[in-house]
């Protein structure tokens, strides 16, 4: 029996002085917070003291904003100009970026255009239904691919990652021209 109060007296010690510990670095915490609260307060207030505006301030742009408006005036045609501007940003425009390709034409095997890069829609608007039309050419103007690399719909200002291989047999292509295609709705 002397041996278990002896366990449980070293327990009690043990978990005293980490009790004590614990306390201690929440007391530290509390101290090291507070402080860091009272400095953002200190600066907030320093700002606050610091960009006060009186009524002559105010009452100096307001003046300035009324010349403005009397001498800065525009036509409702300026302004359908500008509306028109604004409108062309933000259709959908599909570009290729990165976009390469090449006549692949293995020993043994299909032969293909390798098309992969990268195609965004700079405008910010959704572009939908996008697709590459790809038409490549063998010579004596024999057309050997004549088809669409479908790519869904692209989100406005974002691109997506190319990677097609439409296949043809014959001669080598002597000229390919992909052009990238879209509906705004």
């Amino acid at each position: 029996m002397s041996v278990k109060k002896m366990v449980s007296r070293s327990v009690a010690i043990a978990l005293g002085v980490v009790c004590i510990i614990l306390l201690a670095g929440i007391g530290g915490v509390m101290a090291y917070y507070t402080m860091q609260i009272n400095n953002k307060d200190s600066t907030y207030n320093n700002f606050v003291s610091t960009h006060r505006h009186t009524d002559s301030d105010y009452n100096g742009l307001n003046s300035t904003f009324y010349d403005y408006m009397g001498n800065y005036t525009h036509s409702n045609s300026d302004y359908a100009n500008l509306l028109n501007q604004v409108n062309s940003l933000e259709a959908p425009n599909v570009i290729k970026v990165n976009l390469k390709s090449d006549d692949n034409r293995p020993f043994l095997g299909t032969f293909y255009l390798h098309v992969y890069g990268e195609v965004c829609n700079v405008g910010t608007n959704t572009a939908y239904n996008c697709k590459l039309h790809v038409v490549a050419i063998q010579s004596g103007g024999v057309v050997a691919i004549n088809t669409d690399i479908v790519l869904g719909n692209i989100g406005g200002q974002s691109w997506i990652s190319v990677d097609a291989s439409p296949t043809y047999s014959g001669s080598p292509l002597t000229s390919w021209i992909i052009t990238p295609q879209w509906t705004a709705s």
